[in-house]
């Protein structure tokens, strides 16, 4: 009496398994605007700190007033990037361009920060957290994987564009792609 059950049971996951492929993708998801790109490759959705919530995670870190002042002074861009190809993405930020109009702003890279740090005091070990907050200089991304961090550029009062240029292939010798965040604004605290 019992075999019947099993039967069906195991042939019910045999027909589930074997429907047609296109019955089994799901349905396309629109792609989302303002700070977010989603497409069949990639997902990139950029987090903007205000200086209150800046403040707030380096205080809990133990940074000290002089050096969250120096960070307070530039414009934190924080992309969330996912490869969802089995194809290689890599990320190079010195192939990003941050600018308005025709001016380009530069990006403040890592050699900047050390003199900050030196002349607000900062231990070792805070340095070192906010080097891990940071976006990578370059990093490959396999298939599923995912990084996220700062990228910093100087405060900017007018919004800007952020052109994301993405080398593709595993000797980078794939389709170049590139995505455009348009009129990104370094976040305020709100009044």
């Amino acid at each position: 009496m019992q075999r019947q059950p099993m039967i069906c049971a195991f042939a019910t996951l045999l027909a589930a398994l074997y429907l047609p492929v296109s019955l089994a993708q799901p349905e396309p998801r629109p792609t989302p605007s303002g700070l977010r790109y989603e497409d069949d490759s990639l997902f990139i959705r950029i987090v903007q700190r205000s200086p209150e919530q800046l403040t707030a995670f380096y205080l809990g870190r133990q940074f000290n007033q002089a050096a969250i002042e120096h960070i307070l002074d530039t414009c934190f861009v924080t992309p969330i990037i996912h490869n969802k190809t089995f194809d290689v993405l890599w990320l190079e930020l010195d192939t990003w361009q941050f600018s308005r109009g025709d001016e380009q702003i530069p990006r403040i890279k890592r050699d900047y920060w050390p003199e900050k740090w030196d002349r607000s005091g900062l231990p070792q070990a805070q340095r070192s957290t906010f080097g891990w907050t940071l976006m990578p200089e370059k990093r490959d991304l396999r298939r599923d994987e995912g990084v996220g961090g700062s990228v910093v550029i100087p405060w900017q009062q007018q919004p800007f564009t952020l052109r994301m240029n993405f080398h593709t292939g595993a000797d980078k010798q794939g389709p170049l792609k590139t995505i455009v965040f348009e009129d990104i604004q370094c976040v305020t605290d709100t009044p």
